[in-house]
């Protein structure tokens, strides 16, 4: 039996849940725990899987639904294994996942979390055949040494995933959960975490990532994500190299995000928020050539 805590993070997902259960029960090798962290959901969810409680299995509720920080802090706070995984319920492990990352944290003290690749399934579980990443790589893992490699990650339109995470438990309680990122507070809780130790990412599928309506991760807020372009900003880097890579990346998304809401204020006629957005230190014409063209620009000025 592994040295190991999987707390799943419930709220209001029955079907899913069950799911998520059921393939941590089905590792190769298993965990010490199975915890159900319920956010407060209705009565049903808990007698929907009131079959699979019992053993290793424990449901820990909540009378009310609070923040997902709060509910985070306290699984991870009541973990007293060596090695703790904070899943989504809506996420399901592939079998051999603990018992491959857990021999890699064995093998290496340096490494703080050890997270993995993914396979795309939809809102009834089948695959569609894609990845989170493509499966062929420069090495079989990869490894964050740095906030700002995280961060460039995060850039590069790519992520570390959350629900595949096995932490070593007293580093990741080290780390705060830093709950004003709201949405993207995991992004910004691995780069905190590079800081303090190594993070792995094997290439190798080995969980499931439901894509599904009522996904709150589906809309990022404008406010939200200049907050995270500005944390990402002063993120340390490797090298100098590492470093402009980033902030090119980061000029471009924010160059790209304010013509979108560039074109809104233009169609609700708020003129003045218009000419801030093309005002903005960040926002580059070079880089909103490349995000719609020469041609495509002409139009929308004229239009303006």
């Amino acid at each position: 039996m592994l040295d190991v805590t999987v707390c799943i993070l419930s709220y209001n997902r029955p079907a899913y849940l069950r799911e998520a259960v059921v393939s941590v029960l089905a590792q190769t090798k298993q965990p010490q725990r199975i915890a159900i962290y319920d956010n407060g959901s209705d009565s049903h969810v808990f007698e929907s899987i009131g079959d699979l409680l019992g053993g290793k299995v424990e449901w820990i509720g909540a009378d009310d639904n609070h923040p997902f920080v709060w509910n985070f802090n306290r699984a991870l706070r009541e973990s007293h294994t060596k090695y703790t995984v904070l899943m989504h319920d809506d996420d399901r492990l592939c079998p051999p996942i603990l018992e491959v990352q857990t021999q890699l944290l064995d093998c290496d003290p340096a490494i703080a979390v050890t997270s993995s690749n993914g396979y795309f399934i939809n809102d009834v579980g089948s695959r569609s055949g894609a990845t989170l990443a493509p499966k062929v790589g420069t090495a079989p893992t990869e490894f964050y040494t740095s906030s700002g490699q995280v961060a460039l990650k995060y850039a590069s339109n790519s992520c570390i995933p959350f629900s595949p995470a096995v932490y070593r438990t007293d580093v990741a309680r080290s780390v705060k959960f830093r709950e004003e990122f709201v949405k993207v507070c995991d992004a910004v809780y691995f780069c905190d975490l590079a800081d303090v130790g190594s993070i792995a990412y094997q290439i190798e599928p080995m969980y499931e990532c439901r894509v599904h309506s009522g996904q709150d991760s589906c809309y990022f807020p404008y406010d939200l994500m200049n907050q995270l372009e500005e944390f990402f900003w002063t993120r340390n880097c490797g090298n100098n190299a590492e470093r402009a890579t980033l902030h090119s990346l980061l000029g471009k998304q924010h160059t790209a995000r304010n013509l979108k809401r560039f074109l809104q204020s233009i169609k609700i006629g708020n003129f003045s928020l218009a000419a801030s957005l093309l005002m903005e230190e960040r926002f580059k014409f070079s880089d909103m050539v490349k995000v719609i063209g020469a041609r495509e620009i002409g139009n929308v000025f004229r239009k303006w």
